[in-house]
């Protein structure tokens, strides 16, 4: 994957593993977007990233779909609420939505990016530990001053 300069794709591609990746290529699931769980995590989330996560999904072609159809059902639902309440909360889950879908356009390109599609879920968590067994030998040598 090229070198993205967009804050928001390096938060999620540093908060994801391999694994959180490629069962989210298989499972949408809330609980599978383990690191946007609660409602403050996804509303600082997004307050942090509004303007790279909405320009993102403006500009890829196949979320865009899923933005604007959550757009234009947010819109819909917003002119039905008779509260304040009632916006607010619908608000969270338009906010949920939007975070989502990104995460999972984030998701998808990583796991293409370094050919997880067509993994097996066994591949992938080899491929991850060889990930962590590689950055922990190069912890070992940046602590032992760099002997061999």
């Amino acid at each position: 994957m090229q070198d993205y300069t967009n804050d928001a794709v390096k938060a999620i591609m540093a908060d994801y593993t391999p694994i959180q990746v490629k069962t989210l290529m298989h499972d949408h699931d809330e609980s599978n977007f383990v690191h946007h769980q609660t409602t403050d995590e996804i509303v600082d989330f997004y307050a942090e990233h509004n303007e790279e996560i909405h320009h993102w999904l403006l500009d890829d072609s196949h979320a865009y779909e899923y933005y604007a159809n959550a757009m234009g059902a947010y819109n819909y639902a917003q002119a039905k609420c008779t509260t304040d309440k009632e916006r607010f909360a619908l608000q969270n889950e338009y906010l949920k939505d939007v975070v989502y879908i990104f995460i999972a356009t984030i998701c998808y390109d990583l796991a293409a990016s370094h050919d997880m599609l067509d993994m097996s879920m066994d591949e992938v968590e080899n491929y991850q530990l060889a990930k962590e067994l590689q950055h922990a030998k190069t912890k070992l040598t940046v602590i032992d001053g760099g002997k061999k």
